[in-house]
């Protein structure tokens, strides 16, 4: 399973996963607010970050939601039974954890620069080479402190070697990585993953901890992991999808009642393995996802616009009450034409719609017209 290009150009950033995980959530959000702003017939229903009361009694919050209204046109949230619509949003991101081998090696060598070095291997998809790293600390006084040493293993008798001899110093990264027509890359911390072209398949992060006096105390490996999180985040959004129809149409069954539709909106869709989709379809009326390249241009058209700052003002309550920051999503929008939503299974744009039929509200899914 391919890393998402989203990874590429967030690792770079030098923010704790969590920590940009949060902020790729907030622009999924942000980006459909934007969708839903754009059309007036929806957002007169249009509920943001509501509790959603489900058949078991449970509150789910959920990130949009729709109701009919009342004599005054509001909202009738009161009760979920008043609801035609809700659509949530889920991302999986790529976990960063420590890699088991050089757990091991850490166990035995607390200190790196009096230890022989690290070595690992990466191996490309369905070839029969691979690369052994390895990275050791120079001691000999002079101003490099590292040396990375590749070999392409091709065979017993075949070895390409390469060697990097740098000088780093703490809080300084080195990505070794594949991509998926099995190259290798090796990053220094003047270079960035987005520069690869192709998709990801694996990464592995060297950190540099401690330098003393030039010499490389301790270090960290960490392994890329796609989306390990995602049969929860689907368990998670399939419960909420079922217990909210059962609540408002009896039914836990899609049952072709479209009186009410789930809509389930993911981002770094890659990280979704065929298991998680499954659960997902069986659940959802529709399942939705933005390309990561949509994301990535939200972050950087952002990024120009409002410089270091640009992070904290991707959230729904600064669409709602901060034009500039309105207006760059509309932007963006506007320039990719309003195609930023794909069906899970067939590719096909979509966009929301809205439509009352026999006097009753309905929220729709509708491809664009070519």
């Amino acid at each position: 399973m391919a890393l998402s290009n989203i990874f590429k150009f967030t690792q770079g950033l030098g923010q704790g996963g969590h920590q940009i995980g949060r902020k790729v959530g907030d622009a999924i959000e942000i980006l459909i607010l934007g969708l839903l702003h754009s059309n007036s017939d929806l957002t007169r229903f249009l509920v943001v970050e509501d509790g959603v009361e489900g058949a078991t009694s449970a509150k789910h919050k959920v990130e949009f939601s729709f109701y009919n209204l009342d004599t005054e046109g509001t909202p009738l949230k009161s009760t979920s039974e008043q609801l035609f619509g809700i659509i949530e949003c889920k991302k999986v991101g790529v976990e960063q954890t420590i890699k088991q081998s050089f757990k091991v090696f850490n166990a035995a060598n607390p200190q790196f620069d009096i230890s022989e070095g690290y070595s690992f291997v990466m191996s490309p998809t369905c070839r029969s080479y691979k690369w052994l790293i390895h990275v050791n600390a120079i001691n000999d006084g002079s101003e490099n402190n590292i040396k990375i040493k590749v070999n392409k293993i091709i065979s017993p008798e075949h070895i390409e070697t390469t060697e990097h001899i740098i000088q780093v110093e703490a809080g300084t990264q080195i990505l070794f990585a594949t991509d998926i027509s099995n190259n290798f890359h090796l990053k220094f911390s003047n270079e960035s993953l987005s520069e690869i072209e192709d998709p990801l398949n694996k990464c592995i992060i060297l950190q540099i901890i401690t330098v003393t006096d030039n010499q490389i105390k301790k270090i960290n490996v960490n392994e890329a992991l796609a989306g390990p999180q995602t049969p929860e985040k689907a368990k998670q959004a399939s419960f909420v999808s079922l217990d909210v129809r059962k609540k408002v149409l009896g039914s836990f069954d899609k049952n072709g009642d479209d009186s009410f539709i789930s809509v389930l909106v993911i981002g770094e869709a890659g990280h979704w393995e065929e298991k998680s989709r499954s659960m997902v379809r069986l659940c959802n009326d529709h399942n939705l996802y933005i390309p990561d390249e949509i994301i990535v241009s939200l972050f950087t058209s952002f990024k120009e616009k409002f410089g270091d700052r640009y992070q904290s003002l991707i959230t729904k309550s600064n669409y709602l009450f901060n034009d500039d920051v309105k207006n760059a999503v509309d932007e963006l929008l506007t320039a990719n034409d309003f195609k930023i939503l794909r069906e899970l299974d067939t590719d096909s744009y979509v966009k929301f719609a809205y439509l009352n039929s026999d006097g009753k509200n309905k929220l729709r899914i509708i491809p664009f017209e070519n």
